[in-house]
């Protein structure tokens, strides 16, 4: 008899030994030990142990959290019919929109993946950018491909909007950290003011590419992008790497009824800008020192623990 599971936190990376990774800040607060499940071929799954909560590291991309979500989704020896499901990882923030240690319940997941692209030195003269819509002629302009194998389907993903707005009224009103050691990255950003805020807990679309971007052409994009594909219903405020290869294999397995699509939450706080500020260019920026420049991971991973546990805990002490 397959065990019933009430939760699933599915992150992507946890690095070994004491450095911090996505399911760092869960392992603090649930008595989670290594999980073996046969059935499913997967590595890095954990478990509460009455099996109330699986947590699992997917592994980084787009590719690997499909393949690692469709293993799980098909294992016979669990029950996910009635699972709740919280993808919870960092993200790059629109300094546009949000300010780093933020975090951001998703409305919309857009892939940035699927597309055209020209190398822009070769495109027309009025062009922004050389990426463009699949069926598409031009940026942002009209695809004939609106509901073929690479038309929206594959696309975009909207998350369930009562159970957003629930997770969202929950936990609006939790004191987020917002360590003395953010400013100095913010105080870079003084010509955005959504920077000068507080780290919040907000909503919006996260934007889902395998390969990480960084600059402010590939912002005004991802910004364009987002309203292109959601008709203007979302803002861009996050950039992750997973995100549309995880509700894709979910969308697969709520098909076949192994899963709930209604039950997924995508949760993502925010490490580092998705451009530089003004005065920097965009590879001195993200690599300047030899290593990524992530200045708001800490905070973005306490505060993924204080929103994403909260939830956690609702959701597992809920009566069977």
């Amino acid at each position: 008899m397959p065990q019933p599971v009430k939760a699933v936190l599915v992150t992507m990376f946890e690095p070994d030994g004491h450095q911090l990774g996505e399911l760092t800040p869960y392992r603090k607060q649930f008595n989670i030990k290594p999980l073996e499940l046969s059935g499913c071929g997967l590595d890095h799954i954990y478990a509460t142990e009455d099996m109330s909560l699986i947590a699992l590291v997917a592994g980084v991309g787009t590719a690997n959290t499909a393949v690692s979500l469709m293993a799980l989704g098909l294992c016979p020896e669990i029950d996910l019919r009635k699972t709740n499901w919280l993808i919870s990882g960092i993200a790059g923030v629109n300094p546009n929109e949000g300010t780093l240690g933020s975090v951001y319940w998703t409305d919309w997941i857009v892939d940035g993946d699927l597309a055209h692209e020209v190398d822009i030195r070769s495109a027309p003269d009025d062009w922004p950018i050389g990426i463009f819509p699949l069926g598409a002629s031009e940026p942002y302009g009209p695809s004939s491909l609106e509901s073929g194998l690479m038309g929206r389907p594959y696309q975009r993903f909207q998350l369930n909007p009562e159970l957003l707005a629930w997770a969202w009224q929950r936990t609006r009103e939790l004191e987020l950290s917002n360590p003395d050691k953010l400013k100095a990255a913010i105080e870079e950003y003084a010509e955005y003011p959504a920077t000068r805020e507080a780290p919040k807990v907000d909503i919006g679309a996260s934007l889902s590419a395998a390969r990480f971007w960084h600059g402010p052409h590939h912002n005004e994009w991802a910004e364009k992008w987002v309203d292109y594909w959601t008709n203007q219903q979302s803002r861009f405020i996050t950039s992750g790497m997973e995100d549309t290869g995880t509700l894709q294999a979910l969308s697969h397995l709520n098909r076949v009824g192994r899963v709930s699509m209604d039950r997924v939450l995508v949760l993502r706080g925010a490490s580092n800008f998705t451009t530089p500020p003004q005065g920097k260019d965009a590879v001195e920026n993200l690599i300047g020192d030899a290593e990524p420049n992530y200045p708001g991971m800490v905070a973005a991973l306490d505060n993924l623990g204080l929103v994403g546990g909260t939830i956690l805990k609702d959701w597992i002490n809920q009566p069977d």
